[in-house]
């Protein structure tokens, strides 16, 4: 059995119920004197006492030592009694008292129970002093009235402890209860569910979240949420909710990104509000629906319309343009059966002819970009695919010394692509690639296993030897009309991640320290 704690100010509360009902150094005095009459009929009263609990069986029942129990606890009520005649009534007399109390929550006795076990104990000690004072009346009288406020006071601190531990632990039962419910509900949930302290600290982490990031609760509890999910662009502004929260403002639909243990991220809505207590300290509730999906759905929508808008364009362009480009083609035909005998002007002619070429094929090249995407699937062996792809491009490999490095760790490279559009994302790939290599060039390509969106599927890694892209050409590349080249449109890479993103996949930059490293992840099926 457990020692309870004493409460805090149990003396003084003591001392202000002796007052109350008017107890006194006479008091005292009295109860002092009549102390040997009583004491030779402790035995008695105490063997009344517990003959009366053996015939109540909901008090009874809380006996369950047998007569072993019985009698140490008639010991215990002996040295009880010897407490209450012999003084003195102080803090430490409370104290006692109170662990009475305590003592009769921790056996699970009810206490009307103690109540009418007061009654019958003050039933007897009345009777005694009744039958063997031989004194005045009047100071017998005296001497019970006494007895009666001493036993209030001890029945009062009794009860005091009794409903203070009761309603304790009620509320610790509630509590218990209202987590497990909680507890219930939210690892249940499909939303992620995390309960930060003060500091910003994990609490609290659901499966849900684990099944989400890859982190495992354990893992983290205790970590800083800030430092582990959040990327450096959204941390002021998530921090700036958490401190609102912590002052008691509630946060309703805040969309930020985080980031998975994987490296990737994802995109959430949440709402957060204060809780006043869990695990005995203040802390953030904060809930996130992940909304990856749809913004994935909603970007490629616009895209879609950005695309359709461009395609609308520049067929009306093409269109009214194709006049043009075929009276300019003609003229230049005659001026140059007019400058045969001229070199120094037909040269002119070619690179008038040449610009003129190049603006046909940016028109060419836009209007693909902007078309939409039909896969023509058929079951394709990816190394034949860009082996096939690197074989196209030997007039960009003319003059330098390129080299291609394969590294398939036992892979299964079969897979259902579209041959001509996926071969055009490793061309636009080994183009570049080949144009930044470091002489002599060298260009990896690397096949694992990987998951996508919890499915199988096959990572396809490109990297070269060349000083490789940082700074701002990092977050751009992919970025229609983005180009670091003096010629091109910028489309390669905007057209190769629209056709990876179309056979399901995804195309991103990888972490290569040395040169540009692509990465290519389809999913099997």
């Amino acid at each position: 059995m457990s020692d309870p704690n004493i409460p805090d100010g149990l003396a003084e509360r003591y001392q202000r119920l002796q007052r109350y009902v008017g107890w006194s150094d006479d008091d005292a005095e009295r109860v002092l004197r009549v102390a040997p009459i009583v004491r030779a009929s402790f035995e008695e009263l105490i063997e009344d006492f517990y003959a009366t609990i053996e015939t109540e069986p909901q008090a009874a029942k809380v006996i369950t030592g047998g007569q072993e129990q019985v009698a140490r606890l008639k010991v215990t009520l002996c040295r009880w009694l010897e407490d209450m005649f012999q003084g003195p009534w102080s803090g430490d007399y409370a104290a006692a008292r109170w662990r009475v109390g305590w003592r009769h929550v921790e056996i699970g006795l009810d206490s009307v129970f103690t109540a009418v076990a007061f009654s019958r104990l003050r039933t007897g000690l009345t009777r005694v002093i009744e039958q063997k004072w031989t004194g005045k009346q009047a100071d017998m009288q005296a001497t019970l009235h006494s007895l009666h406020r001493l036993l209030d006071l001890d029945l009062a601190i009794i009860q005091d402890a009794y409903e203070g531990e009761y309603v304790a632990r009620q509320r610790r039962s509630v509590q218990q209860r209202s987590e497990a419910a909680f507890r219930r509900l939210v690892e249940a949930a499909g939303s992620m569910i995390v309960i930060l302290r003060s500091d910003h600290t994990i609490a609290y982490f659901n499966p849900y979240a684990e099944e989400l990031t890859g982190y495992a609760a354990s893992a983290i509890h205790g970590k800083s949420y800030v430092d582990l999910f959040l990327p450096e662009r959204e941390r002021l502004g998530v921090v700036e909710q958490l401190l609102a929260n912590h002052a008691g403002q509630s946060t309703l639909g805040y969309e930020n990104a985080i980031r998975c243990r994987d490296g990737s991220e994802r995109s959430l809505v949440w709402n957060a509000q204060r809780l006043e207590d869990f695990d005995g300290a203040p802390a953030i509730l904060a809930v996130g629906q992940d909304i990856t999906a749809r913004k994935v759905a909603e970007e490629r929508a616009l895209q879609s319309e950005r695309l359709a808008a461009i395609g609308q364009t520049v067929t009306g362009l093409a269109h009214e343009s194709r006049n043009a480009f075929q009276r300019s083609q003609a003229c230049l035909e005659l001026l140059s059966l007019e400058l045969e005998d001229r070199p120094e002007e037909l040269e002119l002619v070619s690179r008038i002819q040449r610009a003129l070429d190049h603006l046909h094929r940016l028109y060419e090249e836009v209007r693909d970009y902007a078309a939409p995407i039909k896969l023509d699937r058929q079951l394709c062996d990816l190394a034949h695919l860009w082996r096939d792809a690197w074989s196209h491009l030997e007039v960009s490999r003319a003059g330098k010394s390129v080299l291609l490095h394969e590294s398939v760790e036992c892979v299964d490279l079969a897979l259902h692509v579209d041959w001509f559009a996926l071969g055009q994302v490793f061309r636009n790939i080994f183009e570049n690639a080949i144009a930044a290599c470091s002489e002599p060039g060298n260009i990896w390509v690397r096949c694992t296993e990987s998951v996508l969106e919890n499915h199988p599927a096959i990572s396809i890694q490109v990297r070269d030897n060349g000083a490789g892209i940082s700074g701002d050409a990092r977050s751009r590349v992919f970025d229609a009309f983005f180009t670091t080249k003096t010629k091109g449109t910028g489309l390669g890479m905007a057209i190769a991640r629209r056709i990876v993103e179309a056979h399901g996949g995804v195309i991103d930059l990888g972490t290569s320290e040395e040169g540009a490293e692509f990465v290519i992840v389809l999913p099997r099926s």
